[in-house]
């Protein structure tokens, strides 16, 4: 004999009230859940879907960002001279040294901020062909023009074209804004490499940007830069290296996505708890006839357990209808590994609606475990005398 589940679902709604009170109070526990996990999925695409799978970034060994690194000209000449690096119609190489730097900018709501500043030439808007000009214009190789991301048209004072940056006793007008697809480029502010190597008294290059002429030429480059004595240099795929900045601070938000959501789903299981006891003991008759009828105490147990299961994926789907506004609206942190700031949008995804609805059904089942062994193991003689 199968488990009475329309007489288990039929209950949820016979007894609405006391089952929708649990529900948003799972569903209030879901929704801190996924704005925290959107947070952090948001935070995830801003960098990790950065860049070409055809374009590398050279660094100096032991370095793990660009604000670390350091490579001289001469090393960057011979970066790219090299045959792996694409070359233009010209013949010149698809890549350029850059300059890394953070500097402190005034916020637009108050207060300060670090923004990323890019030292690089205009044709790295071609081999970075995911950012594309929004508005305005590129910057002029050798004048102090500067291009915005569109990350900080609205978070950082002076960003937007007319506006100027004024750092390091320079002001320099901005005459275009990014769009860099939601990746890195949002945040970050590009000027004449040659400029601003002047403007921080620096003789070398952060880092090496390029394109790979053949996509699956980095494993023979990488083997060819460490038996090169006189490199000191490593290369990484530009989305791999993205990604690794995006790493610790993506898994230290989702820790605290769940550690906020399982506080919270306490009082939820309590509440999960008390409902189905409270029903229980209004429904010894019917659970009596079940067992009478010859349904055997573990299917009972199992009913019940469905119950909770299904006032738990109530929850989830509440709690993610309850945290869907703000999906797609723009927010920013500051990104542990440059401390500069990290424009991005709250992404609600599909992942993050699945482990959400999944957490839901835990909060259901564990609230519904102690009912459900009361429930299974009621004396049918008892129950039906109630």
């Amino acid at each position: 004999m199968p488990v009475p589940v329309r007489y288990h679902l039929r209950s949820l709604f016979v007894r609405r009230t006391a089952t929708a009170l649990t529900v948003l109070a799972v569903g209030f526990s879901v929704a801190i859940l996924v704005l925290v996990l959107a947070l952090a999925r948001g935070f995830e695409l801003s960098l990790a879907e950065t860049g070409r799978p055809d374009n590398v970034i050279f660094l100096r060994k032991g370095a793990t960002s660009e604000g670390e690194s350091g490579l001289g000209r001469d090393v960057a000449r011979t970066l790219l001279a090299r045959p792996e690096i694409a070359s233009a119609g010209d013949g010149s190489p698809q890549g350029s040294g850059e300059m890394y730097a953070g500097i402190a900018l005034d916020r637009a709501g108050g207060g300060m901020t670090n923004v990323s500043i890019r030292g690089t030439v205009p044709a790295m808007l071609a081999v970075r062909d995911g950012v594309r000009l929004l508005e305005g214009r590129m910057f002029r190789a050798g004048s102090e023009e500067v291009v915005v991301g569109k990350g900080l048209v609205e978070r950082v004072k002076g960003c937007r074209i007319g506006g100027a940056i004024t750092f390091a006793g320079r002001s320099m007008p901005v005459v275009g804004i990014l769009d860099g697809g939601g990746g890195a480029p949002d945040s970050e502010i590009w000027g004449d490499v040659e400029v601003l190597l002047q403007v921080f008294q620096r003789g070398g290059f952060s880092a090496v940007f390029a394109r790979l002429a053949e996509p699956g030429s980095l494993p023979a480059l990488t083997q060819a830069l460490e038996v090169d004595p006189r490199l000191q240099v490593k290369v990484l795929a530009e989305r791999d290296y993205f990604r690794q900045q995006a790493g610790m601070q993506s898994t230290i938000f989702r820790v605290m996505a769940y550690f906020l959501a399982a506080v919270m789903a306490v009082g939820a299981i309590f509440g999960s708890t008390n409902t189905l006891l409270a029903s229980l003991a209004g429904r010894t008759r019917e659970i009596g006839t079940l067992l009478a009828l010859g349904y055997r105490p573990f299917q009972i147990l199992l009913g019940f357990l469905l119950e909770a299961v299904g006032i738990g994926l109530m929850g989830g789907v509440a709690g993610v209808a309850i945290a869907w506004p703000i999906n797609g609206v723009a927010t920013g942190t500051t990104n542990w590994k440059t401390f500069t700031e990290q424009a991005f949008a709250f992404a609600i995804t599909p992942d993050v609606v699945l482990q959400a609805v999944f957490f839901a059904g835990i909060v259901g089942v564990v609230g519904g475990v102690i009912p459900a062994f009361r429930a299974a193991f009621l004396p049918p003689t008892a129950a039906l005398r109630a």
